[in-house]
């Protein structure tokens, strides 16, 4: 089985490209160094001391690849949909005020980090400042809405699914999931982002 079968598409040669070892030779040189038994921030630890890696994203994917030939799995890692995240909060807002805001200029600015020119209707796509591209797959007003997001430089596009959910009298659920994330590092960085986006919109609802 080759890397890019169980690795969201990081093929064996683009490792061996970027960090001098093919996962099988990382996974021998691991071996040895007694990280069978580590955590992953550990066997992120031993990969950074070593200095035989310069990216920080390359140490994630080598210990990502490692764990995974060991049969482990990390947290926030699935079987399907490999790294996620999930962060929801309730506003004292009714429902139909909650979507108004996250499909609104300013609310999409806060959680999707840009305002893009995006029509809400299935395989529309986008492209913000910062590179990073994809297209509205599911779009029902009112209930939820999924896009693709792909930053540059992430082997696969991830999902990001923006749900608005009744919750008791005149209050409601805004909750946020993202799937395909290529490492724990980057969903514990997507969970501030969507903390952060969520306190904005919950500061846009208070002003309405």
């Amino acid at each position: 089985m080759t890397m890019s079968e169980t690795r969201g598409g990081v093929s064996d040669e683009a490792v061996k490209a970027a960090t001098g070892r093919t996962p099988a030779e990382w996974e021998a040189v691991l071996d040895a160094r007694g990280a069978a038994d580590l955590p992953h921030g550990k066997i992120v630890a031993l990969l950074r001391e070593s200095g035989e890696i310069e990216s920080s994203w390359w140490m994630q994917q080598v210990a990502n690849g490692y764990e995974k030939r060991k049969g482990k799995r990390v947290l926030g890692q699935t079987e399907g949909t490999g790294f996620q995240i999930g962060v929801r909060r309730t506003l004292s807002i009714p429902p139909d005020e909650a979507w108004r805001l996250v499909t609104s200029a300013e609310g999409v600015r806060g959680w999707l980090g840009g305002a893009p020119e995006l029509r809400w209707e299935k395989g529309e796509s986008y492209r913000l400042r910062d590179g990073s591209a994809g297209e509205v797959r599911v779009f029902k007003p009112g209930s939820h809405l999924r896009i693709t997001w792909q930053p540059e430089g992430w082997p696969r596009a991830s999902t990001i699914q923006v749900r608005v959910m009744p919750s008791g009298e005149q209050k409601s659920v805004i909750s946020f999931h993202q799937e395909h994330l290529p490492g724990p590092a980057e969903r514990q960085a997507r969970r501030e982002f969507f903390d952060a986006a969520l306190d904005a919109l919950e500061e846009q609802a208070k002003k309405a």
